[in-house]
């Protein structure tokens, strides 16, 4: 673990850990006046790219963050993600930017494990921690009593690099903070609209934060500007519906959407509909495979190594015909990409491959 303190001085409790050194490495460079980052996509739907973001937009980032959740110097930001992503490198810049604490624990880390004796730091500061996690990480976090205490001690829990599951939706009313979807990407230097979801009076849609521009462009897909974005638009493959008061509905990603036997389908509302059922808990995606009479034909994705053979009928029933999956592949392990997401298309090519 890694704490910075308010005045910049380092402790660093596993000095010998290659990622520790990595996250020092990066924080000193930051403070010594580094002018751009060099971030990678996420590739979770292709090859992932480099980009440049300027020092300007990620001030500008840091900017609609604090006025978004009321943080300051007084907060204190724990960083649970990876600092080889966009997600991870801003957790740690917004606390250098504010003068505020930070404490830095490996992604794949139990977070009450690695902060150990240091807990009563995120304790009693309570109401003014500012914590980040991909959606997994927080349901992992809520089997843990301890890990509760945690929570409850923050202003704010943000989720971000994945869509957050309806068990996971229901486990969020178990912490008294409150948690935000957040939508945005690596181009918009991260998050760049939230939407609340637990508590008396969950967001019904994400709403953009103060300054930034959203349109729909001619396929009824994203668009959105602000300072962090050098002003300039960013067209996004997500499918949108625009709401009141800048805010938005999400309706799935337009290369979610399959053509099988004629008939459109978008996986995300299927994905989302299987989700509601509860007939599965473990991780889960529909895919379109090339299909000779169908063209595309559904596939549902299950990361289990148990195999229920009873599911495709169960699925069949309570499903519009068209959108029940046509087969089901178990998996013992999806493959992931760098910041951890599943990787579709990889997993999709392995089943493929050991199927020939």
């Amino acid at each position: 673990m890694i704490i910075r303190a308010q005045d910049g001085d380092l402790l660093n409790t596993k000095s010998d850990q290659e990622y520790f050194k990595k996250v020092k490495a990066f924080i000193v460079a930051w403070e010594n006046g580094q002018e751009y980052l060099a971030v990678k996509t996420s590739g979770s739907t292709g090859t992932p790219k480099t980009i440049l973001i300027s020092k300007d937009q990620i001030k500008a980032s840091v900017r609609q963050t604090a006025k978004a959740f009321h943080l300051d110097q007084d907060s204190i930001f724990l960083c649970n993600l990876s600092v080889d992503f966009i997600a991870g490198k801003l957790m740690i810049i917004r606390a250098i930017e504010l003068g505020a604490e930070l404490i830095v624990i490996p992604p794949e880390g139990d977070l009450i494990d690695s902060i150990g004796r240091h807990k009563y730091l995120l304790t009693r500061n309570m109401g003014k921690n500012f914590f980040a996690f991909v959606p997994m990480q927080l349901e992992k976090l809520l089997n843990n009593p301890q890990a509760i205490e945690v929570l409850n001690s923050a202003r704010a829990i943000i989720l971000g690099g994945a869509a957050v599951g309806e068990n996971l939706l229901e486990k969020t009313q178990e912490i008294k903070s409150p948690v935000y979807a957040t939508y945005g990407m690596t181009e918009t230097v991260t998050h760049l609209a939230t939407k609340r979801l637990n508590g008396d009076s969950p967001d019904k849609y994400f709403k953009a934060f103060a300054n930034t521009k959203i349109k729909l462009d001619e396929r009824g897909c994203l668009c959105t500007k602000n300072k962090a974005t050098a002003n300039k638009w960013i067209v996004t493959n997500d499918l949108a519906t625009l709401k009141k008061n800048n805010q938005f509905q999400l309706n799935g990603r337009i290369d979610g959407i399959i053509n099988s036997g004629g008939v459109k389908l978008n996986l995300n509302e299927i994905e989302s509909k299987i989700d509601k059922l509860g007939l599965i808990t473990k991780p889960f995606f529909c895919f379109g495979i090339a299909d000779e009479k169908l063209g595309q034909k559904l596939h549902l994705f299950i990361e289990d190594s148990l195999k229920d053979e009873a599911l495709v009928n169960h699925l069949k029933t309570e499903l519009p015909k068209f959108e029940a999956p046509k087969q089901i592949v178990f998996v013992n392990s999806f493959l992931k990409t760098g910041s951890g997401k599943i990787d579709k298309i990889k997993t999709v090519n392995a089943y493929s491959i050991s199927n020939k």
